[in-house]
């Protein structure tokens, strides 16, 4: 049966492209802003960009990544905080790592760091700041700033996702076969992770 709504989630105006980027990436956020609108009960849309694996010509290739990051996800935050959604929408905008800073390698690339940021907004979190602080090249983390005092974990960002989404991400599922376990995030049970709370307050 044809539904009228979910045809006008994808139907994107030439000018909102534009105003999203004119880029792939631009029209993901934009139908997502679409889907959000439609209220028809989505929980949870993701949208990738690529690679920023550069390990040479960084600039090159990460300049016009950058500026479609930035459109896209501008204009996302802009739209629905004017309709009132970003309220009650959680974004969360993160790599799989972090790259060095200062002078470019030999292939005029960057490498990898442990360290990475993450990209928290929406969700009435408490924005315009960071939380933590690394050494000034950015190579480890010297002020955690949150109640554990440590390093923040891809497994605390889990816990964090699913606390804002009201899940209790200490819930162990049991297999009803096998009696085997899956833990939402792994250790919660040895209370070894858990959700960065300071984004709130």
């Amino acid at each position: 049966m044809y539904n009228s709504s979910v045809d006008r989630i994808f139907n994107l105006d030439a000018v909102e492209r534009n105003r999203y980027g004119n880029t792939a990436f631009g029209a993901a956020c934009l139908t997502a802003r679409n889907l959000l609108r439609a209220n028809l009960g989505t929980r949870f849309i993701q949208i990738n960009l690529g690679s920023w694996d550069y390990h040479q010509n960084l600039y090159a290739q990460l300049t016009p990544m950058a500026s479609q990051f930035d459109s896209g996800l501008g204009a996302l935050l802009v739209d629905l905080k004017a309709s009132g959604l970003l309220d009650e929408t959680l974004i969360v905008a993160q790599g799989e790592f972090g790259r060095t800073v200062g002078p470019l390698n030999r292939n005029v690339g960057r490498d990898h760091y442990l360290q990475q940021s993450v990209l928290f907004a929406g969700a009435r979190i408490a924005g315009g700041r960071a939380i933590g602080a690394t050494d000034e090249l950015g190579s480890d983390t010297v002020e955690p700033g949150w109640h554990r005092d440590r390093y923040v974990r891809a497994e605390d960002i889990e816990a964090t996702i699913y606390s804002a989404l009201g899940i209790d991400w200490t819930t162990l599922r049991r297999d009803a076969r096998f009696g085997r376990g899956f833990e939402y995030v792994p250790g919660a049970g040895e209370d070894l992770y858990g959700p960065v709370h300071e984004l709130w307050g």
